[in-house]
């Protein structure tokens, strides 16, 4: 069982548990999350092996690791990508319940993006992976509230990514 970094509504460190037993009860605990953008101002989008889609990289940050730490480290399993460099998005929190799973997972999100292309994918974890227009996404995201397409986590950070790049882009 992989233990997961609990947090209070501060994001501070509070603790440790089993990630089963933080996804069952709704215990709040951190996750990395990276958005890979490529020169045309494209997201990465990764189609998991249950067919859903999700950010281009995340994962649970583990005992004893910072989030950059936890973003680097998923980025090569995930996506085969290594010595990028990495933005400090922003910063979210993520609430699914999923009856089917029993399950209430709340992830404390830092979010980070970088530039690169994908090298070869994590094969038990990434069906594939493609480029889209992340406004696009959040136009067909905001349509289907009640899809399962969409992972909880990316209905959540994309917005916040989305309007960090907005604050980058906009005139001064």
């Amino acid at each position: 069982m992989d233990d997961v970094v609990v947090v209070n509504d501060k994001d501070e460190v509070i603790g440790t548990m089993p990630r089963e037993i933080a996804h069952a009860n709704g215990t709040p605990h951190r996750i990395a999350v990276v958005y890979v953008v490529n020169p045309a101002g494209e997201i990465l989008v990764q189609v998991r092996m249950d067919g859903g889609l999700d950010h281009s990289s995340a994962g649970h940050v583990d005992p004893g690791e910072e989030y950059i730490e936890t973003a680097k480290r998923e980025l090569k399993e995930e996506l085969g990508m290594d010595n990028v460099d990495f933005n400090i998005v922003g910063h979210g929190i993520s609430e699914e319940i999923l009856p089917d799973k029993n399950e209430h997972r709340i992830h404390v999100m830092q979010i980070f993006s970088c530039m690169g292309e994908p090298g070869e994918l994590q094969e038990d974890e990434v069906r594939q992976v493609y480029w889209a227009d992340p406004e696009k996404i959040l136009v067909e995201m905001r349509g289907k509230t009640e899809d399962v397409k969409f992972a909880g986590g990316f209905k959540a950070s994309l917005p916040i990514y989305l309007a960090a790049k907005s604050q980058l882009t906009a005139p001064k």
